[in-house]
């Protein structure tokens, strides 16, 4: 009996280690992917109701690293800064959708080295109440 669940155990343990997620062997189309997203600090811009105006700076790292950093000005025209880092990956096989972690997605609407187009969601597809706002970067000057 002792061999028995000391066999299944192992067994266990060699599928567990067998599913690991994709990392460092990518075609030539999954590489273009990545060199467009990582290449190129992505910019957005929101103006608000006093039209004034506030940046979204992403730069993505090809060992799923990311900052974003977020300038905006205040009624004085001064600005103000604030970065955070996080961890990306891609949600689907088809490299279609960046996964940021909890439920967080940007479904990539177009991507080329002048535009980058996202749907940004909060939960699963198909999940009540999910809710998608589209974003839109250009590259920093």
């Amino acid at each position: 009996m002792k061999k028995i669940i000391i066999t299944m155990i192992l067994f266990t343990t060699i599928l567990q280690t067998g599913c690991v997620e994709k990392n460092g062997y990518y075609n030539d189309g999954e590489n273009s992917i990545i060199a467009l997203i990582c290449d190129i600090t992505w910019v957005s811009k929101t103006t608000i109701n006093d039209n004034k105006a506030t940046y979204g700076i992403y730069k993505f790292n090809k060992n799923g690293t990311y900052t974003r950093t977020l300038i905006m000005t205040d009624p004085d025209g001064k600005e103000h800064q604030s970065s955070i880092n996080g961890q990306w990956s891609f949600g689907d096989p088809s490299s279609s959708t960046i996964y940021f972690g909890r439920s967080l997605y940007w479904d990539i609407d177009e991507l080329t080295e002048k535009r980058f187009a996202v749907y940004e969601r909060n939960g699963e597809i198909g999940e009540i109440g999910v809710v998608r706002e589209y974003l839109e970067f250009t590259p920093k000057e």
